[in-house]
């Protein structure tokens, strides 16, 4: 087999094994929902674009916003579908979604983000929720809704943005009581690594979470190539459990890798979607998780933390083969790094706060 052969047989067992991937994750019976023809309606609105057939349509220009949709239920958006925005920062835009005509808006936060195009720097990358493919982005996590929903997207700025986004919705006759609404638990802020424990959620009502990712900034050397961010362990507190119902040794195995961040990759549930060398010799990584069969599920409430403090204390040493994480010992004494993060966990719920 001459070269080009081997690449192109390479290509096919790598298409065999995602596709394989994805049928024991969704199980065998996924044939059924694909071909099944059920009882609804299908629609998709465009938006923010001018060059086409709807010249007058409103754009993202500055200080102003857009509603992306509105309409009434029952329904399910199973689709947001949007372009790179050119002419300014597109990491500066601002999603709004309200269900069944509440006051305050369920999600608010950067579109970018929500899309998972973290501070709209992502490389493409695909997930079965997510993808970020050249010059556009695809969310397909469904986001039901019994009465109506509105969908806004702000552009703060002076810029006068260049761009369009699509969404796609089914009307149904009903939505099942046992689904929830899709919520988000969005961050943006900063730490004192590897001291300060952080609470990423503190959801109060049942739910399951589906899909999360987490953005930490480590510009320390102790963090070069991934070291020192990776050390924190994901600690997750189910139903008031004082003890972790559920726990990940290790920021980058709760990210579905091991032995630290290794560069950009993605295996369609599994993502890291940045790796980026800081100033002063540290590390800008971002993570991306979906889930699907392994959910995490919960009756009551989700506490999850992230905390460092187990991998403080003496070196390890290999005659004993005991001791702590190298790339933590320029803290251990109690020095701290200012630390920027940012953190979305996606979960549905079908009442109560996060």
């Amino acid at each position: 087999m001459d070269t080009n052969g081997k690449k192109k047989f390479l290509v096919m067992v790598s298409v065999v094994a995602i596709a394989t991937t994805v049928d024991a994750q969704t199980g065998s019976d996924r044939w059924k929902d694909v071909s099944a023809v059920k009882d609804r309606k299908t629609h998709m609105v465009p938006r923010t674009w001018t060059l086409d057939k709807y010249a007058d349509a409103p754009t993202l220009k500055p200080r102003s916003k857009v509603v992306v949709l509105d309409t009434d239920g029952p329904g399910v958006i199973t689709l947001f579908h949007a372009s790179d925005y050119a002419r300014g920062d597109a990491g500066k835009l601002m999603l709004r979604v309200w269900y069944d005509n509440e006051e305050k808006p369920t999600i608010e936060m950067p579109l970018m983000d929500f899309l998972g195009d973290i501070q709209a720097k992502t490389k493409p990358y695909h997930t079965v929720h997510f993808s970020r493919v050249r010059r556009s982005h695809n969310f397909r996590l469904p986001m039901p809704f019994r009465k109506h929903v509105k969908i806004e997207v702000e552009n703060p700025t002076d810029a006068d943005f260049f761009g369009y986004m699509d969404i796609q919705w089914d009307e149904v006759k009903e939505i099942p009581e046992e689904c929830g609404y899709l919520r988000v638990a969005y961050q943006n802020a900063a730490f004192e690594f590897p001291h300060e424990v952080l609470v990423l959620c503190d959801i109060r009502s049942p739910g399951a979470i589906v899909a999360h990712w987490l953005q930490l900034e480590g510009d320390h050397e102790a963090c070069a190539n991934g070291q020192g961010i990776c050390k924190g362990n994901h600690e997750i507190h189910l139903d008031g459990d004082s003890e972790p119902t559920y726990e990940s040794l290790g920021a980058e195995d709760f990210y579905g890798h091991s032995w630290g961040f290794g560069g950009v990759e993605s295996d369609g549930y599994a993502a890291i979607v940045r790796h980026e060398r800081t100033p002063k010799g540290g590390t800008l990584a971002t993570m991306v998780r979906a889930r699907e069969t392994d959910k995490i599920t919960f009756r009551k409430s989700c506490r999850i933390v992230l905390t460092y403090k187990h991998d403080l204390g003496p070196p390890y040493n290999p005659k004993t083969g005991k001791g702590k994480a190298p790339a933590l010992q320029p803290f251990v004494e109690g020095t701290s790094l200012n630390t920027p993060y940012r953190s979305c966990i996606y979960y549905y719920s079908r009442n109560g706060t996060r």
